[in-house]
Order: structure tokens, then C-alpha cells, then sequence
């Protein structure tokens, strides 16, 4: 009885239950008929059922298994949800709850949380692609050359797929030559862009020329990739995708991304778009009764560029009046 003493009421009403006391029970009661006696256990077990119903609990820390004894051993020192256990701590017997908590290993059931309800409602994700497009023309030439075609037809689907957005070209010139002559040159360039738009389906109220002629130009005449990259037509095309995404995601894409009044996400990209430079330059030998004049007129065309050899070659000839013969100079390529 000293053992029976030191359990809590929850330990001795539990014993009970199993008949864990038969021998302190009178001695007439050993020989019920067992059908009572199993009727008995079952009705015992359900109202321990009843009046352990807040069992499994999260009160902390949860019940350890004894091997010897057979139960599970049981003192919280953290109350959980149901607050009023302190009284119901010891070695705990109640067979069903804690073959429920032996089987289950949980401390409370935790019940299926309902997916979320994800609204129908759709967002707008509006991509913004602004391409910055340039092309290389050839020295004193307007003509579009054959790595343009590619670029210029990208252009055109975007401004098909956009029919609201308009473009400005601009015509550009290097630093040779009068102002006079570049404007002139300036709007040619820009003018073959814009014929290639209209012949593939874009209208004229929608283009927009202008030449800026040298203005612009920044490469010295000795630099001739950088007066290759002088020499161009871009324009600026906008391209806008629009995307309907599930009103609970957030675009994946986070550089540059706003959020408008309306609840929409814009994402806005800038693109440069370029044909490749081509532009180098070739030695040349110059050879008996050479003159910078014969040497510009057979190599390059036109002998009226003998001055442009001459900057292009000032640290090789002394005497532009007097070629040596043997001297390599610089001829361009472009």
C-alpha cells in the first residue's frame, strides 16, 4: 500500500482499471463469473476512456516507457493545452491511450490542414524589352550591308507584334569630311533603314529619320575601328509582353521589377543590339615612283584620300612630297 500511496490519482485510478489490486479486493470477488468480469473490464475501460478524453497531450516532456514495469512514466513540467494536469502525474497504466500513444508516437493528433483556397483571379505581368539597336556602315557608304539582315528582321517583329510603337532612326557619320557632306550622308543611312521597314509591312507614320551627320562622331582618324562604330544608324524599339500569372505569385524575375497602382508587375530590360565592326588595316610596301596620290587612287579608290593616308602614317613617312621606297605604311580596311 506504501507504492499505491506515492501515485498520483490519475496512477491509482488507472491500476485499478487493470485490476493491478486484485489481492487487496475481497476474496468472494476472485471468483465473478468471467463474461461479468470481462463486461465489467469493458465498461471500466470506456469510462477511463471518458475521463481521460484530453489524452495524448502536448504537455512537456512526454511520457517515457518503463521496460520493467510495462507502462509509461509520466511528470510534465510544461503544462500544454489543457492546463489542469497537474495531479495526474506518476506511472500511468491506462492500457487503450497508451497503446494509442505506443502505436501512434505523437503527443496530440494533428488533424489535415485544408489546402489554402488559391483565387482565380488573375495578375498581369507586363515585360518591358527596350533594344538600343546600331549598325556599322562601310566608309562613304550607305548601304545595308549583309550582317544587318538579321538585326533589322528582329526589329521588324518587334514593331509587328507592337503595332502602337513607333521608332526615330538616326544617321551618323565619322569625323572625315565636311558638315555639308555627312548631313547628307547621315540621312542616306538612315533612310536605307527606313526603306527595309517599309518593304516589310511597316507603315511610314510610324518611322521617323534624322541625320546627325559628324556631330556625334569621337574617334580621331587614326582609330579606324572606332570611326567604323562612328559610322551607323540605331534606333531604339520597345517590345511589351503581357502575361496573366495566378494572383498569389510574384514574378520570378526580381531586377527591376514594380508594382503599379493597379496591383500589376512590370518588368522593364534594356538590350543593346549591334552588327559586328569591320574594320582593320593591311600594310603596304610602297614601291619606285610610288606617291601617296597613286598609292590612294589603286588601293582605295580615290586618290583624293592621299591626306587621310598621310595622318594615318605621319610616324612612317618623313616626306609626304617624297616616298622612300621599302617603307611599310598602314593602308585601312573598311
Amino acid at each position: 500500500m506504501n507504492r499505491i500511496k506515492k501515485l498520483s490519482h490519475f496512477s491509482f485510478v488507472s491500476a485499478l482499471a487493470f485490476g493491478l489490486l486484485t489481492s487487496a479486493m475481497p476474496a468472494h470477488a476472485q471468483f465473478i463469473d468471467q463474461t461479468a468480469r470481462n463486461t465489467r473490464r469493458e465498461d471500466d475501460m470506456k469510462q477511463l476512456q471518458e475521463t481521460f478524453s484530453w489524452w495524448p497531450t502536448d504537455a512537456k516532456p512526454a511520457p517515457v516507457k518503463d521496460e520493467v514495469k510495462g507502462g509509461y512514466w509520466w511528470w510534465p513540467a510544461t503544462t500544454g493545452s489543457v492546463k489542469d494536469l497537474w495531479g495526474n502525474r506518476g506511472f500511468i497504466y491506462v492500457y487503450k491511450l497508451i497503446y494509442d500513444y505506443k502505436e501512434k508516437d505523437v503527443a496530440i493528433p494533428v488533424e489535415p490542414t485544408p489546402a489554402p483556397k488559391i483565387e482565380t483571379k488573375a495578375s498581369l505581368l507586363i515585360k518591358k524589352i527596350i533594344r538600343n539597336v546600331k549598325i556599322y556602315y562601310d566608309y562613304n557608304k550607305a548601304d545595308l550591308r549583309q550582317d544587318h539582315m538579321p538585326i533589322l528582321e528582329r526589329a521588324v517583329g518587334s514593331l509587328q507584334r507592337n503595332p502602337t510603337s513607333s521608332i526615330l532612326i538616326t544617321g551618323n557619320c565619322d569625323v572625315r569630311g565636311s558638315e555639308e557632306y555627312n548631313m547628307k550622308l547621315g540621312k542616306k543611312r538612315s533612310d536605307s533603314v527606313k526603306d527595309y521597314m517599309l518593304s516589310h509591312g511597316i507603315t511610314e507614320d510610324r518611322i521617323k529619320i534624322v541625320s546627325r551627320g559628324k556631330l556625334d562622331a569621337v574617334a580621331p582618324v587614326k582609330d579606324v575601328m572606332g570611326m567604323q562604330k562612328d559610322r551607323n544608324s540605331q534606333f531604339m524599339v520597345a517590345e511589351v509582353d503581357e502575361v496573366n500569372i495566378p494572383a498569389d505569385q510574384v514574378p520570378s524575375q526580381t531586377a527591376n521589377l514594380q508594382v503599379s497602382d493597379n496591383g500589376t508587375y512590370i518588368v522593364e530590360e534594356k538590350e543593346n543590339v549591334e552588327s559586328a565592326p569591320q574594320a582593320s588595316t593591311r600594310e603596304y610596301t610602297i614601291q619606285p615612283n610610288d606617291s601617296l596620290w597613286k598609292i590612294a587612287q589603286n588601293e582605295l579608290g580615290n586618290g583624293n584620300r592621299w591626306q587621310y593616308l598621310y595622318e594615318l602614317n605621319k610616324e612612317r613617312i618623313k616626306n609626304p612630297n617624297k616616298l622612300k621606297k621599302g617603307t611599310v605604311i598602314i593602308l585601312p580596311v573598311e
